[in-house]
């Protein structure tokens, strides 16, 4: 295969604080497959100007760049009309989006717009609804919200009985509009929390993000888990343009203690359950390929894994905990549920961060050599070595304020009246 000239434009930060599977995800194509002459940009900074006139032969559009769509339209506008250069450019151009139920028509009418070659959608089904015109225009391909890190094969696992933690958990509080499915990742925790600890069992389980875990520490708390416990990525929702969610947050900022009840009756009656669009998510991989045997709600989880041979079932509401906590006092069958759980994953070769950029490199090749985008490899090179040198200093200048306000927005928090003071006087300093 010929040298290839790939754009990548992501909003991933700082990647030394950002999750693992996003940071695989991002940077996969250089890590699994060198050789090729790849331009990372993150699109919380400008991008000069000289980068975007050169020819590529595929520029890719990550699920961070992605996000843009929902955070609201003018910030959206913007995004797209400072990357317009994109729309009008030759080079092959693949989408990686998630959550594509939230503002799905607003990504469709993107992808239609900016005349995308392929969308690698992570719902395995309803494409004809999140795509409604997409779909009879593009060409749309499975992905996956998270791929097989291979360094984790070589990760020195910690046999079952010398676990410390009997159930371990980690859940951010999702607002309502991604419906029950949402919601069910946190109050499983919670419910789950309160039976194993009347159970006598060790648990280790925190709801919201001061129990946030990042990189080595994560898969630490993972190897350290007998048990993991989880829930399907997905909503029951559909936000074809983010009037759900503009509601909820508007009730809320009046009615904070609001339970999903009353949100739900205030903002989308009717409307929870019509659909349910799930995905395996990063977590059962990093569970089963670190032996921490998984307790999961009942679910799809992409047709890879199925209850009761690689995972124990538990019901959104935990009622069943009691036939749970059965399944987890016979070691010996969990071992082995776990030994068919770990294969299970490593069987699907689609799966594998290796696999995946050979797989897009291979498209980019075939589409780029009919569309003779004209990428000269040294002059890309000669770009990407002044982005570099240029660039270099700017990003980590930026990541320093970035670090900076979160802290104090950390600091300030507690104290609504002087939060809202200094975001305010933020947007008039900007």
């Amino acid at each position: 295969m010929d040298r290839l000239n790939i754009l990548v434009l992501h909003c991933l930060g700082n990647p030394a604080l950002a999750p693992a599977f996003l940071n695989h995800h991002v940077f996969a194509l250089r890590r699994n497959c060198p050789g090729h002459n790849y331009l990372y940009h993150d699109a919380t900074l400008a991008l000069p100007a000289y980068v975007a006139e050169q020819h590529f032969d595929a520029i890719v559009l990550d699920v961070s760049f992605l996000t843009a769509r929902w955070v609201g339209s003018d910030f959206f506008e913007a995004r797209k009309s400072t990357y317009a250069f994109v729309r009008d450019s030759s080079a092959v151009k693949i989408a990686f989006p998630q959550d594509e139920y939230d503002c799905n028509e607003l990504l469709d009418e993107w992808m239609c717009d900016w005349r995308v070659d392929v969308v690698f959608s992570v719902i395995s089904s309803g494409w004809d609804v999140l795509y409604p015109r997409y779909h009879k225009l593009g060409d749309i391909r499975l992905g996956y919200t998270g791929y097989i890190d291979e360094t984790l094969l070589d990760r020195p696992i910690k046999p079952f009985a010398r676990r410390p933690i009997d159930i371990g958990y980690r859940a951010k509080k999702l607002p309502p509009y991604f419906g029950r499915i949402g919601e069910t990742k946190w109050t499983v925790g919670r419910d789950v929390a309160l039976q194993a600890h009347r159970a006598g069992l060790k648990v280790d389980i925190e709801l919201g993000d001061a129990g946030t875990l990042l990189g080595d520490a994560w898969l630490d708390f993972i190897g350290n888990s007998k048990f993991t416990l989880g829930a399907n990525s997905g909503s029951s929702l559909l936000d074809p343009k983010g009037d759900i969610q503009r509601s909820v947050r508007s009730y809320l900022a009046d009615y904070p203690e609001a339970s999903f009840d009353e949100v739900e009756a205030a903002c989308f009656p009717a409307m929870e359950g019509r659909y349910s669009f799930t995905a395996i998510s990063p977590r059962v991989l990093e569970a089963a390929l670190l032996n921490s045997a998984q307790i999961l709600v009942d679910g799809e989880y992409s047709g890879i894994v199925k209850a009761g041979e690689h995972f124990i079932p538990i019901r959104p509401d935990a009622s069943n905990f009691s036939e749970v906590l059965a399944a987890m006092s016979d070691v010996q069958a969990m071992e082995r549920m776990t030994a068919r759980c770990r294969e299970a994953i490593l069987s699907v070769e689609a799966l594998r961060y290796s696999n995946k950029a050979r797989m897009i490199l291979d498209l980019v090749g075939d589409l780029a050599s009919r569309k003779k985008s004209g990428a000269d490899p040294e002059k890309i090179e000669k770009v990407i070595s002044r982005y570099i040198e240029e660039m270099q200093p700017r990003y980590k200048a930026h990541w320093r304020r970035q670090y900076f306000r979160e802290k104090v927005a950390r600091a300030v928090a507690p104290y609504p009246v002087l939060y809202q003071a200094l975001r305010s006087a933020a947007r008039i300093l900007r």
